[in-house]
């Protein structure tokens, strides 16, 4: 193996352990939160874990190419394009999800309580986490596409434990996956194509929006 291969593996393990630390300590800060406050207290206290953490690891590690890094830049640039593409990606995708896998009633009924939480809170921790900290970090290392599929991938999988308890069959877990994943690589072209998370996380807050919206208008076509 080629010295080139090895740093680039070494690299590759690098970033998932410092994503992986940063997502393990965060749920067990969520989950002792959530013994004592509930569900909107756990995701409250996980997204400002991914939220402080991925910063301050980002600032120590990485020092002043942090903003580099993390896609820290406040731009407008071709926001109609992101909304565009996200909404013309998100409608179809959610809207199939509500009809063959929809949520639990112990979901839909925590839903007026995790507005702010899955529109705004939840877009912006998890984006710093997995589209800042993580595919910033596997950027260095692979390339763009590469770093773009793996940090989707993850993306994908860390969603599945919290609907499992819900579903009832693979095809539900599939449609979470596909969903899922498919945001990650949009929210990943975005924040490597024009530099900036701004608008992984407005893609973010469309897909979770528009779960939300294909939910209700299911729920009450029935």
């Amino acid at each position: 193996m080629s010295l080139d291969v090895r740093l680039r593996i070494s690299c590759i393990f690098k970033a998932l352990g410092l994503w992986i630390l940063i997502f393990l300590f965060s749920n067990l800060i969520g989950g002792i939160a959530g013994q004592v406050g509930g569900l909107v207290c756990a995701m409250f206290s996980i997204q400002t874990a991914f939220i402080v953490l991925s910063m301050l690891t980002a600032v120590m590690l990485f020092r002043d190419e942090y903003r580099y890094l993390m896609g820290l830049t406040f731009t407008f640039k071709s926001m109609v394009r992101v909304v565009a593409i996200s909404l013309v990606s998100a409608l179809p995708l959610t809207y199939l999800t509500s009809i063959l896998a929809p949520t639990s009633h112990q979901i839909q009924v925590s839903i007026p309580l995790l507005i702010p939480m899955v529109l705004i809170l939840a877009p912006i921790g998890e984006e710093l986490l997995f589209r800042g900290l993580l595919l910033g970090c596997l950027m260095r290392c692979i390339s763009r596409w590469g770093a773009i599929m793996i940090s989707s991938t993850i993306f994908a999988l860390t969603h599945l434990p919290a609907f499992s308890a819900h579903s009832e069959t693979p095809l539900t877990m599939f449609l979470i996956f596909a969903g899922a994943f498919i945001l990650g690589v949009i929210a990943g072209h975005f924040k490597t194509s024009l530099n900036s998370l701004i608008p992984a996380i407005i893609t973010h807050s469309i897909f979770n929006f528009s779960g939300m919206v294909t939910g209700i208008i299911i729920k009450l076509s029935i």
